[in-house]
């Protein structure tokens, strides 16, 4: 079974087959907004055709237990995404680990559905994963993405230099990680 994430005023679920141009949509509508903060797009990752089999891939991760991409939408809202909170290289055994990252709507920053949204994920995470670990990645000038996940229990562990090709400059991120349970 595939799951499904509720909090107080949020669902987050998996995209449903029919729902690429929900996908693309959140795309494009959130471009310039996010383009500070994740690598340079070609121009067709806008294009309905690239993310036409992205819901059969997404589930079939979710099934293999490897990687969750929740979609976030508002109780009572316009069906839209509001949001996106990813889990991702997912592992078992000895490691028990994973990788979070998320993105907002641009007109939904600032009223705490990001943090919602990723406390809920933690619990799955935590909870029904069993994982041990869950890191994240941060450009240290990213002062709103720095503070929720301060919020949501992170401690940084340090920078990793030049990690990420970001609009054609490699920038350092900081490492951040919460524990299932502090040591």
């Amino acid at each position: 079974m595939l799951p499904v994430l509720r909090t107080e005023r949020l669902i987050l679920r998996l995209v449903e087959p029919d729902e690429a141009e929900k996908v693309v949509r959140y795309l494009v509508r959130n471009r310039e907004h996010l383009r500070p903060w994740e690598p340079r797009r070609r121009p067709e990752y806008y294009a309905l055709s690239t993310w036409r089999h992205t819901p059969q891939i997404e589930r079939r991760q979710a099934v293999d237990g490897i990687g969750f991409r929740f979609r976030i939408l508002i109780n009572g809202g316009d069906g839209e995404f509001a949001g996106v909170v990813a889990l991702r290289d997912v592992a078992y055994g000895s490691l028990r680990s994973a990788t979070i990252g998320y993105s907002m709507d641009a007109v939904q920053e600032g009223n705490g559905y990001a943090k919602e949204a990723v406390q809920a994920v933690l619990e799955f995470a935590f909870g029904e994963l069993r994982l041990k670990r869950i890191q994240a990645t941060v450009m240290p000038h990213n002062e709103r993405s720095r503070h929720l996940l301060r919020a949501t229990g992170f401690a940084c562990e340090g920078l990793l230099r030049q990690y990420l090709e970001i609009e054609g400059v490699w920038r350092d991120h900081e490492i951040w990680s919460r524990l299932s349970q502090p040591s």
